[in-house]
This record gives C-alpha cells, structure tokens and sequence, in this order.
C-alpha cells in the first residue's frame, strides 16, 4: 500500500514536471502555417504588416515603426531563411468546456541573412485567445538574439515588449 503511495506520488510529481519544464518541441500545424507565413513578413521587411499581427494592446502602448525600423537595422542584411521552426510552448485553458486563454511561443532557429549572417533565433509570443482580455490577443513580442561583448555573448533585441499570463 505504501509502494502504491509513493508511485502515484511519483508519477504525480513526473506528470507535474513535464509540463513545467523548459522544453522545444514541433509546434502545431497551425502554429507552424502561420509562423512561415510571418516569417515571409521578416524576409520582406513588411512592417506593416507584422505590426498588424500585434495584440490591441501593445500596438497603444508601442512606437512598433521605431521598433521595428532598428529591429531590422540591428540585422546585419536581409533575412533569406531560416534552419527550422520550434515550439517554445503552447498554454492553453479551457474553462467549462472552452478555450479561454491560448499562448504559443514560436522560434525560428539559424536565421540568415543575404550576407551570411546567422543569428541563433528569432522568436515570438502571441496569445491567441483570451476571453477575459480580448485586447490582449495578437502577438506581444518579437526578439532577436544578437551578438555582444558582454558575459553572455548575446544580447536580445525586441520589438513590442510584454507578456501577461493571466
């Protein structure tokens, strides 16, 4: 009896883990269209068009133009292609039968440019439904992971800024 305690306890604490680990997997089907198709926006430097995939919310709040104006300055050349695309993780809640609140992360791993540049990610946050706070749906961040002389080598450069996992 006490064995069968301490397995479910076990199993519990594994099943727990699992979906709080940080971990990369395939997104979607969906996810994975619509993340080709933004990534078009990226090669194409379509700024109004990748402004337009951004939540109500952070578009009031953002100067996105600016932002994505350096974001494609920081690039060194235009984006031609990415290596391939990954799932950072999706949430989703349901409540009496319902998605309410729907989040998906997506990266684009080994992006290049026409100079030859590879940048190890870009990636982006979009909630994709929220029905407590309709404005909050859209994307809520781009970065970029560029190179620095600083500890880590790297630094991010982002275009729109926050997440609310509410």
């Amino acid at each position: 009896m006490r064995a069968k305690k301490a397995l479910a306890v076990l199993i519990s604490v594994l099943f727990i883990f699992s979906f709080t680990s940080c971990r990369e997997f395939n997104p979607s089907n969906k996810a994975r269209k619509e993340a080709v198709k933004y990534f078009e926006y990226l090669k194409n430097n379509d700024i109004d068009k990748l402004i337009d995939l951004f939540s109500d919310d952070v578009r009031d709040t953002y100067d996105l133009e600016k932002e994505w104006e350096e974001f494609f300055a920081s690039i060194d050349g235009n984006i031609v292609s990415y290596e391939r695309i990954r799932s950072g993780g999706e949430e989703e809640r349901i409540d009496k039968g319902q998605t309410s609140y729907y989040l998906v992360n997506i990266r684009y791993e080994n992006v290049e440019t026409d100079t030859g540049k590879t940048y190890k990610c870009i990636t982006f946050s979009q909630v994709r439904a929220d029905k407590k706070n309709p404005g909050n749906k859209g994307i809520r961040l781009f970065s970029v992971e560029l190179p620095a002389d600083n500890d880590k080598g790297s630094e991010e450069k982002i275009v729109g800024g926050f997440i609310d996992y509410t």
